[in-house]
């Protein structure tokens, strides 16, 4: 882990589709769980699910190809762990925002990539990458 972890709070409409989501379906720990809340280790960063069927409903533009929401986070995981939690979405038959597809075909910044919302509407998009700090290279 680095020095520093992102921290994210996002809404949620319910706990019980959040668990599943995230748990069952992307992998992550849950590491802390309330009422109003779970605490969620999302690959190594702090993101907290908050209950809030208001906030859960917003609604985003969109940008570049198709209904790709401005709004979104993510990771940027391996081909292993990409692969595995495509198969998991296809399994649980989550709708895709954005088709699994390869980006920035022939460059250091290759990737596979899809997004998908989680079961409250937070776009999540998924990067896999064979070295996830290529992200970072121009071009």
């Amino acid at each position: 882990m680095s020095a520093a972890m992102i921290h994210l709070s996002v809404p949620i409409k319910d706990i019980a589709s959040t668990l599943s989501f995230y748990q069952d379906i992307l992998g992550c720990t849950i590491t802390r769980q309330q009422t109003d809340r779970l605490d969620i280790d999302f690959f190594g960063h702090h993101l907290v699910a908050q209950l809030s069927e208001l906030e859960a409903a917003h609604k985003s533009i969109t940008i570049g190809r198709g209904n790709y929401p401005l709004r979104h986070f993510g990771v940027i995981v391996t081909p292993a762990i990409y692969d595995r939690m495509l198969e998991n979405l296809i399994q649980a038959k989550v709708e895709f925002a954005m088709a699994p597809d390869r980006i920035f075909i022939g460059t250091a910044r290759e990737q596979s990539v899809f997004l998908v919302f989680d079961y409250s509407g937070n776009a999540v998009e998924v990067k896999g990458m064979p070295d996830p700090q290529q992200v970072f290279a121009a071009g």
